[in-house]
């Protein structure tokens, strides 16, 4: 295995709405860092960067306290900008390192851990319980009491919800996890899963989509996409099924963060058609293709 010298501790949470990880920071910090260290001791990591939005002043302000007299910590205050939690992304802001194509964050001597992983990893090591409960924010205009809680893996979301308040009149969609990453739910009697770390409801008019219209080549999802795609080249590469074409455009490398959706004018459904490229380039490449 490569040598790994640092430890970035993920506390960006980018998404809107989505404050559970401040929340973990705020609450069991002291869980936090003893997650850190044990991964810190066990894995011989000599840095620990705990990275966490500027947007959250109160984490930044406790964790400094906390860790200002140990020369191997830092915690980085980072621009409140979407996607920067997201792994390759954070990496790179964090450290100056680029994960190489194709690679692990190992690769380059890091190891990304969110905050919520390593204050689990500190609570099972002084009680020995496992993962039991799960943090979530409940936000958004389709519930009536918006909160952080803490949810019992396998809970229906249904019951969330009344913890909540309930559903406010109007409400007609429902997300687990954020609104740019987020999945749409055909159902709230389906369990709270422990990679949860949110439920967003909104009305049928916020949720409703825009009619598509053509792409008038403007480049904006190209400008927002933070790994540097071309999603509109990429788009058309897809379409005629060229392998060789989506593999020199380096489609593998999306992220699915949605940014080139949220940045098109023309409201055409730009992410979705980079996951299905992303999904067939992928499916060739282990099929041996050329």
């Amino acid at each position: 295995q490569a040598p790994i010298d640092t430890l970035v501790i993920n506390g960006a949470e980018c998404e809107p709405y989505l404050t559970a990880d401040n929340r973990e920071f705020l609450e069991c910090s002291d869980t936090v860092l003893a997650g850190i260290a044990a991964g810190k001791k066990h894995l011989g990591i000599g840095r620990v960067i705990i990275a966490i939005e500027r947007n959250k002043p109160e984490a930044i302000d406790l964790m400094l306290s906390l860790v200002k007299n140990d020369a191997d910590y830092e915690v980085k205050p980072l621009p409140s900008r979407y996607p920067q939690g997201a792994e390759k992304v954070l990496i790179e802001r964090t450290t100056g390192r680029e994960v190489p194509r194709g690679g692990l964050p190992a690769d380059v001597g890091v190891l990304v851990m969110n905050v919520t992983t390593v204050s689990a990893l500190g609570k099972f090591l002084a009680t020995g319980m496992p993962l039991t409960t799960k943090r979530l924010t409940v936000d958004g205009p389709g519930v009536k009491e918006p909160k952080n809680a803490e949810v019992i893996i396998g809970t229906p979301i249904r019951e969330v919800l009344d913890f909540c308040g309930g559903m406010e009149e109007g409400a007609a969609k429902v997300l687990m996890g954020g609104p740019m990453m987020g999945t749409a739910l055909a159902s709230v009697d389906f369990p709270v899963l422990k990679q949860n770390n949110g439920l967003l409801l909104f009305s049928k008019k916020a949720a409703a989509l825009p009619e598509p219209s053509a792409c008038i080549r403007c480049g904006r999802c190209i400008e927002a996409c933070p790994m540097g795609l071309e999603p509109v080249v990429i788009a058309q590469d897809f379409a005629n099924k060229d392998f060789a074409a989506l593999k020199a455009r380096c489609v593998d490398l999306c992220v699915a963060c949605g940014s080139c959706t949220f940045a098109c004018p023309a409201k055409r459904p730009v992410s979705q058609t980079m996951g299905l490229a992303k999904g067939w380039y992928m499916a060739e490449l282990r099929k041996g293709g050329k």
